[in-house]
């Protein structure tokens, strides 16, 4: 993969890297990918274009989404979980699940369905023989440009309120919420410690500690770390050595996608792993692919989950991820 993005320096180079990939990376052992879908996946085009929102050629839509696992499962996994906080394997681990649907819409259409939904800044499809990703996430991974790496992580998160009223009470309650931002605040330092690895010595720093972002059915806080990448390591080379993400695995991260693979029987493949493209100026930015549907046939897969720490609870924990998928649901 290395070799193919330093081959076609100058092309616009697109594509995404599964979350199997990167936890490969680190040494954990990882589930198999099921289906057509590859575990990277990049390709290089001379040029590229902007389009126009497109209107959808079917009125028909997809189904909802539901669940796999049973909220029994996920208690008794969240169980497991706290016991392994209480013998300090880890202080947060990113724990998830995948919910089905179907539809009758292509893959084009199910796009701008899904798109004008979910207006966020990380948005992208690809589509390939016989499936398709439709990311819709709002978290930034990693962004190189002129030499300086920034990353966004997101954590903590609360439902938008059906008035005004309810609306500021439930902003207020996140921004005031210890848990929350003792999350926050943890993965950011596992963040600063993964771009130290790839900056320049006393070159990291937070430069946003907590800031808010508001969805149209969630808000989230999140904060903003950058520092300036080594001149000889290649910004690909980069993206590997910070995957995957501090956001959707854990503090410590090695540990926590061990117990990420005991818990989860199947695999993630491209949901929180990560999608971008390399721009034909060297820059390049990719997302932390949350909120992201996975189409094979008229199936779809959405993956949704949260961090869980010592303080959470396993009913707002469940209810937070199945929040997540509301802009989702017909």
């Amino acid at each position: 993969m290395i070799e193919f993005i330093k081959k076609y320096h100058g092309k616009f180079i697109a594509g995404f890297i599964s979350y199997e990939f990167g936890a490969r990376q680190i040494g954990v052992p990882v589930h198999r990918l099921t289906g057509a879908i590859p575990a990277v996946h990049f390709r290089a085009y001379n040029h590229f274009e902007l389009l126009a929102n497109s209107e959808l050629s079917n009125s028909s839509r997809s189904e909802p989404f539901n669940p796999i696992i049973q909220k029994e499962e996920y208690d008794k996994n969240f169980n497991k979980i706290q016991s392994y906080i209480k013998a300090g394997d880890f202080y947060q681990i990113n724990y998830t699940h995948p919910l089905k649907s179907k539809t009758n819409l292509s893959a084009r259409d199910i796009f701008h369905y899904f798109r004008s939904k979910n207006k966020v800044g990380y948005t992208a499809f690809i589509e390939g023989d016989g499936w398709a990703i439709h990311s819709f996430s709002p978290e930034q991974f990693i962004k190189i440009k002129n030499g300086v790496v920034s990353t966004q992580p997101i954590k903590g998160t609360a439902p938008r309120g059906v008035t005004p009223d309810s609306d500021e009470k439930n902003l207020r309650e996140l921004l005031h919420s210890e848990k929350e931002q003792a999350e926050l605040y943890m993965i950011v330092d596992l963040l600063r410690n993964d771009l130290g690895k790839i900056c320049t010595a006393g070159s990291v720093q937070v430069v946003k500690s907590k800031s808010i972002q508001k969805l149209e059915k969630v808000f989230h806080t999140y904060s903003v770390v950058q520092g300036h990448i080594k001149q000889d390591i290649h910004p690909i080379e980069a993206l590997l050595s910070m995957s995957p993400g501090g956001s959707i695995s854990g503090c410590p991260k090695k540990r926590a996608c061990e117990i990420i693979h005991e818990l989860e029987d199947y695999s993630r493949g491209v949901y929180t792993g990560t999608i971008g493209c390399i721009l034909p100026d060297g820059t390049l930015q990719f997302n932390i692919a949350i909120r992201t549907v996975v189409q094979e046939g008229n199936e779809l897969t959405l993956g949704v989950g949260g961090g869980i720490t010592i303080d959470s609870n396993n009913n707002d924990e469940y209810n937070e991820s199945l929040a997540k998928a509301a802009s989702f649901q017909p």
